[in-house]
């Protein structure tokens, strides 16, 4: 039976527009096979539960509800995208993501009592997993480390403040804090698929790599200025830009209706092949007037202000940069 609703909301998910969201914690979905029908499910202190009767008689998860939760997992309804969101808020079950979980008592430990959850669903118990289990240090230690770094601070005068307080950290521990976390975040931001604009840019800076000169190619998103791609190349006037805006595409789910450059020829090429004719392609960039770069070059300065820190990068994959594929 549950295989059964699964398969039937795979079908409701892959037309769209069947859920949408209504308020903070409420959402709508349609009848599969009523189009004037919708069902609401609302998130309660034990979950998700929907109003339909297939919820209210068997107490399991519905069709209606696994939608919702598939969206959630996937971070988008239709043309309606969600926020960025913690999947923990919705109290959802770590092994098959139902939202019928109770609490069942406390677990002490080490460094405090932990709550229990259990699952009505695959009656499994488990607690909350919020990403620093079997972590020696406090999760605002490491958390406070994190931050002190992409500040700018080095993971030995990170590790010296520590010691001033009292609190003994090697410098390989941050760094290796510094390694996990920025590809666990790294994962879940590629996973995400951003609400952009139809306005693109890209640019490229020189950076020094193991004490090479090369160039960081990057792409944003003019409306929001996140940073939708980059890719790395040891030339400036011979490098194929198509890897750059097929990852752009990739990352940001649809092709731009203006694409603004500076007038380096490899843009124009890769524009042409990866986006198409109906990407209008700027290329008259000057410094002053109503077309300009200024954006994508002031992303430019943050990620030279950061390269002073480091004083150039030892390899492709130091963590807050993250390759092709940045964390910044």
């Amino acid at each position: 039976m549950n295989q059964q609703r699964t398969q039937k909301s795979q079908l409701m998910i892959e037309k769209n527009g069947y859920a949408k969201q209504t308020a903070p914690g409420v959402y709508q979905v349609k009848s599969q096979f009523t189009e004037s029908v919708y069902y609401t499910i609302t998130r309660t202190g034990n979950g998700l539960v929907c109003d339909c009767d297939d919820y209210k008689l068997n107490k399991a998860d519905c069709k209606h509800l696994k939608v919702v939760l598939e969206t959630i997992k996937a971070n988008q309804i239709a043309d309606q995208a969600f926020k960025l969101m913690d999947r923990s808020d919705y109290s959802l079950c770590k092994f098959c993501s139902s939202g019928r979980i109770v609490k069942d008592g406390m677990r002490k430990t080490k460094k405090g009592n932990k709550q229990i959850f259990k699952c009505q669903e695959c009656k499994k118990k488990f607690t909350t997993n919020i990403g620093f289990e079997k972590m020696r240090h406090e999760p605002i230690i490491i958390t406070r480390a994190l931050q002190l770094y992409f500040s700018g601070m080095s993971v030995r005068r990170i590790a010296d403040s520590f010691e001033q307080e009292g609190i003994n950290i090697s410098h390989v521990a941050i760094y290796l804090w510094i390694e996990k976390y920025s590809n666990l975040t790294s994962v879940f931001l590629n996973g995400i698929t951003p609400r952009v604009g139809t306005w693109f840019r890209a640019d490229e800076v020189w950076i020094k790599i193991n004490g090479k000169k090369c160039y960081l190619f990057a792409s944003m998103d003019d409306d929001t200025r996140y940073w939708l791609a980059s890719d790395i190349a040891d030339t400036k006037f011979q490098h194929n830009a198509d890897n750059l805006l097929r990852l752009t595409k990739l990352q940001a789910g649809k092709t731009p209706r203006n694409f603004i450059t500076d007038g380096l020829p490899a843009y124009m090429k890769s524009s042409k092949r990866v986006f198409g004719k109906k990407t209008h392609h700027v290329r008259h960039i000057h410094l002053a007037g109503d077309m300009h770069n200024n954006k994508m070059e002031r992303l430019n300065g943050t990620i030279r202000d950061r390269e002073k820190v480091f004083r150039g990068l030892k390899k492709m994959d130091t963590p807050g940069y993250g390759g092709t594929e940045s964390t910044l």
